[in-house]
């Protein structure tokens, strides 16, 4: 993993997702970019500027207002590189974030889960959906004023299919960092008779494709898949949740449905690394 782009809004609420940025990206040996996407105002009377000049000045204030966010809650010296303050304009901060991670390339966007004190809609649901969609690069999703602490346990909501192996190696990359262990979590539905083959396969299968040894399987019987991972995360304190969007079944959309989202406040309460298919 080579960079880490982190969407901030700049407000108190996302000083905690800020730090926990930092500290996956040292942790993983990743260079962070701190991004924030700014909108400019309609200009109602006469200016003296050029829109351009206007333009100019907009970024350069939010860059100063960016890099002074970041300098005073990660107590960082800017230029010694250990992060990367960028700015854009854009009305629409899915679309903002989705150019910059057309740029170049990014192997990890993290982003604040909206919460009663963001601004523009910022990060709700809504925009993760959105940005899951276009198959750009994982997602970790992190709760307001989630504190960082060390990785241990890594849940991962797993069907035993083939695409499952692609998602799990490259959580690797991050388990390995921490020596966390992954837990692949399977939540049988009421006609599925044969999970418990279709896991001894898919075990074989992950020995096969995946270095990483420290890989643990779990079954849990429950009446909804939210239930069944409430459950499990409730039980063996899992640090992070992982989940990977299918197109047909889309377990990730299934949780962060609006009339959802409300009942899943124990789930939520970790953060969400989401893999496209």
């Amino acid at each position: 993993m080579d960079t880490i782009l982190y969407a901030t809004d700049c407000t108190k609420n996302s000083i905690s997702t800020l730090n926990y940025a930092l500290n996956l990206s040292e942790t993983v040996k990743a260079k962070l970019v701190v991004l924030h996407i700014y909108d400019i105002p309609p200009v109602r009377t006469s200016n003296i500027r050029s829109p351009e000049q206007l333009n100019k000045l907009a970024m350069n204030e939010h860059k100063e207002l960016l890099e002074d966010y970041c300098r005073k809650n990660l107590n960082q010296n800017l230029s010694k590189n250990q992060l990367i303050c960028e700015v854009a304009e854009n009305t629409s901060i899915s679309k903002g974030i989705i150019d910059r991670i057309g740029k170049a390339n990014i192997d990890l966007l993290i982003i604040g889960m909206k919460d009663e004190h963001s601004s523009r809609g910022f990060f709700s649901g809504n925009i993760a959906n959105k940005l899951i969609d276009k198959n750009l690069c994982p997602i970790l999703i992190i709760p307001p004023h989630h504190n960082y602490k060390k990785v241990k346990k890594i849940a991962y909501a797993s069907d035993f299919e083939s695409s499952d192996i692609i998602a799990i190696e490259k959580l690797a990359v991050i388990a390995e960092r921490y020596n966390a262990e992954i837990e692949v979590v399977h939540i049988p539905t009421m006609d599925e008779y044969a999970a418990m083959q279709q896991m001894e396969w898919f075990k074989e299968l992950l020995k096969v494709q995946v270095a990483y040894k420290n890989i643990s399987f779990h079954m849990v019987l429950a009446n909804s898949i939210e239930q069944g991972l409430r459950i499990h995360i409730s039980d063996t304190n899992a640090d992070i949740l992982s989940m990977l969007e299918r197109e047909n079944k889309s377990l990730f959309a299934s949780i962060f449905n609006k009339d959802i989202i409300k009942k899943m406040e124990t789930l939520v309460t970790i953060p969400i690394l989401c893999y496209n298919s």
